[in-house]
């Protein structure tokens, strides 16, 4: 994924703590030496105001990379989320985990 101030990012929703993503960005030093940098902590249960009993099962199913949303389900329903300005919607409630696959655009053949 893109890195919030350009360049490559990583995004890690941990199968321990799946309350909590993280955001990673590869840095580069004067030397050519890459390594990866923790650039953001996403706690998203506060996010989401999501009650205990809601936490145990957040799993993401897609990414937007042109805007930069992610795509999470819980038990409570599908969300976007923004990770810049870090908003959120809820696009509706569903109890089923099933493919989603967001697109961002729409190519329209010409004559």
């Amino acid at each position: 994924m893109r890195a919030e101030a350009g360049g490559l990012g990583f995004l890690l929703i941990s199968d321990s703590d799946r309350c909590t993503s993280q955001l990673w960005k590869r840095l580069t030093d004067c030397d050519g030496i890459a390594s990866w940098a923790l650039a953001r902590t996403i706690q998203l249960n506060k996010l989401l105001s999501l009650n205990p009993e809601e936490e145990e099962r957040i799993v993401m199913l897609g990414f937007a990379e042109n805007n930069n949303v992610l795509l999470l389900w819980t038990v409570v329903g599908l969300f976007t989320i923004h990770l810049e300005s870090l908003k959120f919607k809820k696009l509706f409630k569903t109890m089923q985990i099933s493919h989603y696959h967001p697109f961002e655009s729409v190519y329209t053949e010409g004559i």
